[in-house]
């Protein structure tokens, strides 16, 4: 069984309680899961009406009738929702995103995106890990709460739209406009990187989003070798070729214990250039994403990439490169000091048997705006599933892993709020 022994491992009837709210409900969390998964949530081009309505039916079939739809857009609905104690105390927020990435080559899927399929141990479906198990053991979590009834301060769920592309719809409004108020936030993007429920992430790095132009001179491609003539493309390739060889060097960072790889530079993320056959091209672009580690700012990230192109436009005349800037999301990190800290460890030892490392994120999360807007602290990262088969072909997570982070969740809730 696979809360065998717990009971055991726990010290208080209160604990005992919500574990056994979570145990009675294993294949029901699994269940829920799998109707979240089913239910279209794509962004872009985002729209998160139809799964908006499937939690809260059942927040509200779980008898949890505090709960709102704040939405800035009525096609972007962001799910906030309360459950509050009998007497006053602190708040603890979890909070996670209920869109998914497209499912993108429909060809390397083996099973539909949408259709919840077990294999093995191995729960498939698009947004699985990334992270509509970690939405049910959230509203499972606040449940056993609500069914435990007893217990100081608030719990409250943030799960919002829109993170998959920006967050504008979503953490990012919902922090400018005072929806986000705790003490204390816990996201539940996958903890795993190379294992699930691998790491407690302090830190979310930050991801600084931008294209480079470049021109070079459009003319009837037949007469290129007779007059002088700039191919905006093979501009543009080695241009990008180099910023993959020497951009790290050119950015200013303080190296951090969580953040052993330093900033990652993606180059070439995407990438257009030319016309048509018969024309010569004169403009191409590339976009990149840099992930920054804590302390970098984005208008040193913005200058460091202007230093860089400035360099390279000094040393071959021919070139013509202009940065075009999109966004930074700055990264965020949380004391280790924190109580969550300690309250996510041991709910993990006496559900998983073992104290997940405390580790940094490797992409950004919304914390970046939950915490650096809304001024409350962020676990950027502590949920099922797996990094790296998020936004892939065949996502996966563990078929067990909705049930055990509902587990997790709300023994830690119940730690943290009680403590």
């Amino acid at each position: 069984m696979l809360f065998d022994g717990i009971d055991q491992r726990l010290q208080t009837a209160a604990q005992r309680h919500v574990a056994a709210f979570v145990t009675a409900r294993a294949d029901e969390i699994f269940e829920f899961t799998c109707d979240l998964i089913r239910t279209h949530s794509v962004n872009p081009p985002g729209n998160e009406v139809a799964v908006s309505k499937v939690i809260t039916d059942r927040l509200a079939a779980l008898g949890i009738d505090d709960y709102s739809i704040a939405a800035c857009e009525p096609t972007r609905p962001n799910v906030i929702a309360h459950v509050t104690g009998t007497s006053p105390g602190a708040t603890l927020m979890f909070s996670g995103h209920i869109d998914t990435k497209p499912a993108g080559n429909m060809d390397e899927w083996k099973t539909d995106p949408w259709t919840p399929t077990v294999q093995g141990d191995q729960l498939i479906g698009l947004g699985s890990g990334d992270m509509k198990g970690a939405i049910a053991a959230m509203i499972y979590a606040a449940a056993a709460l609500h069914d435990l009834g007893e217990f100081p301060g608030k719990l409250s769920l943030a799960l919002t739209s829109d993170e998959e592309n920006g967050s504008t719809y979503g953490a990012k409004w919902l922090a400018a406009e005072g929806h986000i108020q705790a003490d204390v936030c816990v996201i539940g993007e996958p903890a795993g990187v190379h294992e699930e429920w691998e790491s407690i992430h302090l830190v979310s790095r930050g991801a600084a989003l931008f294209k480079v132009i470049v021109l070079g001179t459009q003319m009837h491609s037949s007469i290129s070798d007779q007059l002088p003539a700039v191919n905006a493309t093979l501009k543009m390739a080695a241009l990008a070729l180099k910023m993959q060889r020497e951009m790290r060097d050119y950015l200013t960072f303080d190296e951090h214990q969580y953040c052993r790889f330093g900033p990652t530079v993606n180059v070439g993320v995407m990438a257009q250039a030319g016309v048509t056959y018969g024309v010569f091209p004169g403009r191409a672009e590339f976009a990149s994403d840099i992930r920054t580690v804590p302390g970098m700012t984005e208008e040193q990230v913005k200058a460091d990439v202007q230093r860089f192109l400035d360099a390279a436009m000094a040393e071959d005349p021919e070139l013509d490169a202009t940065l075009e800037w999109y966004l930074m999301v700055e990264a965020t990190e949380i004391d280790g000091g924190n109580r969550i800290v300690r309250c996510l460890a041991d709910a993990s030892q006496q559900v998983l048997g073992r104290t997940p490392r405390l580790d940094a994120f490797p992409g950004a999360t919304d914390a970046g705006f939950i915490q650096r807007a809304a001024g409350v602290p962020c676990i950027a990262s502590f949920g099922p599933g797996f990094l790296p088969r998020a936004h892939s072909p065949n996502e996966a997570m563990h078929k067990d892993g909705a049930a055990q982070a509902a587990m997790i969740y709300a023994l830690s809730a119940l730690d943290y709020l009680g403590s």
